[in-house]
C-alpha cells in the first residue's frame, strides 16, 4: 500500500511538472550573483572546507532567499558543495527563469548537493509554485531534470502526500464554436 501511495504521488508530481511547463528553471542569472550570508554567528574552516552559520541565518543570491536556524556548507577540492540547512522551519523562495512566477518551499531540513543537483526537503515539507502545492514528509527535487518525488511518513498531513494542481486558464481568444446548424452563436 505504501509503494502504491508513493507511485501515485510520483505520478501526481510528474503531472505537476508537465503542467508547469519546461521553463520552470530557477532564475539563471542568480548563478552569477554574489552570495550574501548573514547570521548571528559564523565559523569558517578553510582548510577543511566547512562553514557553519548559526542563528537567524539568511542566505541571498540574486532572487534566491533562504532562511534557517543553522546552515552548514562543505566544499571539496574540486569545488563541489553540499549544504544542509536546519531549523524549526527552513524556508526558501526563488524566481523562475523568464517568468514572473516564484517557487517557494519549507521543511525542517534542506539538503542540497551540487554534484547530484538534488535538493531534499525533510520534515513537514511543502513546495509551492504559483498556486500549485505539494505536501509530504520528504520532497526530493532534481534541479537539473526538474523531477520531483514526494513521500509520506510522519508528516503533519496524516501520513499521506498531497498535490494541489490548479487548472490552466482557458484560452479566451479562440474563435467562438459553431452551433450544430453551422451558424456561429
Amino acid at each position: 500500500m505504501k509503494n502504491k501511495c508513493r507511485t501515485y504521488a510520483r505520478l501526481a508530481l510528474l503531472v505537476l511538472s508537465l503542467c508547469a511547463g519546461h521553463s520552470a528553471h530557477a532564475e539563471k542569472a542568480d548563478r552569477d550573483k554574489p552570495i550574501e550570508i548573514s547570521a548571528d554567528r559564523g565559523n569558517l574552516d578553510q582548510l577543511k572546507g566547512v562553514t557553519v552559520w548559526q542563528g537567524n541565518v539568511i542566505i541571498v543570491q540574486g532572487t534566491l532567499k533562504l532562511n534557517a536556524d543553522r546552515a552548514t556548507v562543505t566544499q571539496d577540492k574540486q569545488g563541489n558543495q553540499t549544504m544542509q540547512a536546519t531549523g524549526r522551519q527552513v524556508t526558501f523562495r526563488q524566481k523562475l527563469d523568464g517568468k514572473n512566477e516564484w517557487i517557494e518551499g519549507q521543511s525542517n531540513q534542506l539538503d542540497y548537493n551540487t554534484v547530484s543537483h538534488m535538493a531534499v526537503l525533510t520534515g513537514n515539507a511543502r513546495v509551492k509554485r504559483g498556486n500549485d502545492l505539494v505536501i509530504g514528509n520528504v520532497i526530493t527535487y532534481n534541479t537539473e531534470t526538474e523531477l520531483y518525488e514526494v513521500s509520506s511518513g510522519a508528516s503533519s498531513n496524516g501520513g499521506r502526500v498531497t498535490a494541489i494542481i490548479q487548472p490552466k486558464p482557458r484560452d479566451t481568444t479562440a474563435p467562438a464554436a459553431k452551433k450544430p446548424d453551422g451558424n456561429a452563436p
